[in-house]
């Protein structure tokens, strides 16, 4: 049964690894109303539902750090912003909530939003930029509305991949 853990673990990396770099390769995902979905952070909260709080820990640093790496250039905002969402997410998901499709929605968008809007005022509100709430409209909202959107089927596969590999 521990193998099974093993290859679960293996497929959320690979997942994570693939989303990455997906993400990350220039014109391969076009800007959609100026900004592009943000997938690590979806991965992130489908991986951290299924998953107990420290394994959700682990995999929510690993895609805080690489989404601070390849979409972010304030270091820090999103690896220790989904650290602490995944972990909490990891232990509410397992000790009071269903796991369904309608709360991770609702998780998404809740958790999503807050951390790009926590992400947008380090960026640019802290910093003083001028008409900082004109790229918020023009960017960010796209970006969290495409990433949310980027939950569905990656919570349907993660909890095909959950299912099929649980012990």
């Amino acid at each position: 049964m521990k193998k099974l853990v093993f290859y679960r673990y293996l497929f959320y990396s690979l997942e994570i690894l693939v989303l990455f770099i997906l993400g990350c390769t220039p014109n391969l995902i076009p800007d959609i109303f100026g900004g592009r979905a943000c997938m690590l952070l979806a991965v992130a909260i489908t991986i951290a539902v299924f998953e107990s709080e420290i394994p959700a820990m682990f995999f929510g640093l690993a895609c805080g750090v690489l989404t601070d790496i390849g979409y972010s250039n304030a270091i820090g905002t999103f690896a220790i912003g989904l650290t602490i969402v995944c972990f909490v997410l990891g232990f509410v998901a397992h000790n009071f909530i269903a796991a369904n499709f309608y709360n991770v929605m609702l998780s998404s968008l809740v958790i999503i939003t807050l951390l790009m809007c926590i992400h947008f005022l380090f960026v640019y509100i802290f910093a003083g930029y001028d008409d900082a709430w004109m790229y918020f409209v023009n960017h960010y909202i796209s970006r969290i509305v495409q990433t949310v959107l980027c939950t569905i089927p990656l919570y349907f596969l993660n909890k095909f991949v959950y299912s099929t590999l649980c012990e």
